[in-house]
């Protein structure tokens, strides 16, 4: 299960790991293309936060689907686009 929520400065992604083995993690993709994920760590009782861009992000999705080797990905981005 996930959620969707739109902020004012970002789009927040929530995932329910639905077998209770591992918390939920969060995936916030802010303003600037800066996407955080957010998961919180019960031992330390607090989150732990790892930064990535929105390439790196789409990299990621896009190697799901892929074979082994490496690649580039190339997206086109809809703000960009002159349509």
């Amino acid at each position: 299960m996930y959620t969707v929520e739109f902020e004012s400065d970002a789009s927040i992604i929530t995932s329910l790991d639905e077998t209770d083995t591992c918390e939920d993690i969060e995936v916030i993709i802010a303003d600037d293309d800066i996407v955080f994920l957010r998961q919180f760590v019960n031992d330390l009782n607090r989150h732990e936060i790892i930064s990535i861009t929105y390439q790196q992000l789409l990299d990621i999705m896009a190697a799901l689907k892929s074979p082994e080797g490496a690649f580039y990905a190339r997206f086109i981005n809809p703000k960009d686009s002159n349509s």
